[in-house]
C-alpha cells in the first residue's frame, strides 16, 4: 500500500508527539515484549510520529536496528533530527515494499484509524515481517470506543488525512485474512495521567481519561506462522 507523500497529516504540528498520554502507551507497549532478548532483533513502528516510541524502546532495551515509516515528511525529518546515534532510520512509508521478511518486531500506536485501505496495510506488514514475527498493534480510535463519535469529528479537523470508523472485527478480520494469528487485550497502561482542569477536545473530565487508558485501549498480538 503506498501513501501519497505529505508535509503533515496533523494540521496542528505545533504539538509534541511525547505527551503524556503516548508515553504512557509506550510505556505499556514495551511491556509486551518485557521478557524477550531484542538484542539483535530488527524492529518497524509504523505510523513513527517523531520518533518518540522507537527512542524510548532502545533506551530502555536496545536493539539491533529499526525502521520507522511516516506519510508526513515533516516528522520523518524531525524523527532523524532526533535519533542521535541510535541505529534507527526514519522515512516514508512507500518505502515499507523494500522490507521484504526483515522484522522481528512491529509496532504501531494510534495510526490504523487513519489507513483507507486496512486490507492492504496488514499485508503490506506481514510481508515485512519474517516468520514468526509479532506485530503489536494498538488502538483508542474504534467503533465500539463510546467516546470515538465526538473525537471523530475532531481528529476529521485536526487531520489532513480523514479517519476512519474501524469497529475492532474489521481490524481481526483484516489481518486473519492477510495469514496472520491474531490475539486481543486491554492494553495495561497504568500509573498517573496527567490532567490539566477544563479538559480539552478529547477528554471532558478526568473519568474519561482514566476510562480511556485502562478500559478503551486495546493492544493486537499479530503474528506472523513460522
Amino acid at each position: 500500500m503506498q501513501t501519497d507523500k505529505i508535509k503533515s497529516w496533523d494540521r496542528l504540528i505545533e504539538k509534541e508527539d511525547e505527551r503524556d498520554v503516548s508515553l504512557s502507551v509506550w510505556r505499556a507497549m514495551i511491556e509486551q515484549i518485557s521478557k524477550d532478548d531484542i538484542s539483535s532483533a530488527k524492529i518497524l513502528d509504523f505510523g513513527c510520529d517523531r520518533g518518540g516510541f522507537l527512542r524510548m524502546l532502545y533506551d530502555a532495551k536496545p536493539f539491533k536496528k529499526a525502521v520507522g515509516v511516516e506519510c508526513a515528511a515533516d516528522k520523518a525529518a524531525v524523527a532523524n533530527q532526533l535519533r542521535g546515534k541510535r541505529p534507527i532510520y526514519y522515512g516514508h512509508d512507500d518505502e515499507l515494499s523494500a522490507h521484504k521478511s526483515s522484522f522481528d518486531y512491529a509496532f504501531s500506536h494510534g495510526a490504523v484509524h487513519l489507513l483507507p485501505e486496512l486490507d492492504a496495510h496488514a499485508r503490506d506488514v506481514y510481508d515485512a515481517l519474517k516468520p514468526g514475527g509479532v506485530y503489536y498493534l494498538t488502538t483508542g480510535e474504534y467503533a465500539e470506543n463510546p467516546l470515538w463519535p465526538r473525537w471523530y469529528s475532531v481528529v476529521y479537523e485536526e487531520s489532513s488525512l480523514p479517519p476512519q470508523n474501524y469497529s475492532l472485527n474489521d481490524i481481526v478480520k483484516s489481518f486473519d485474512k492477510a495469514g496472520f494469528a491474531v490475539a486481543v487485550n486491554r492494553l495495561n497502561c497504568h500509573g498517573f495521567f496527567s490532567y490539566q482542569a477544563g479538559g480539552d477536545r478529547y477528554f471532558k473530565n478526568p473519568l474519561e481519561l482514566v476510562r480511556y487508558m485502562t478500559e478503551y485501549m486495546m493492544v493486537f498480538r499479530l503474528e506472523r506462522p513460522a
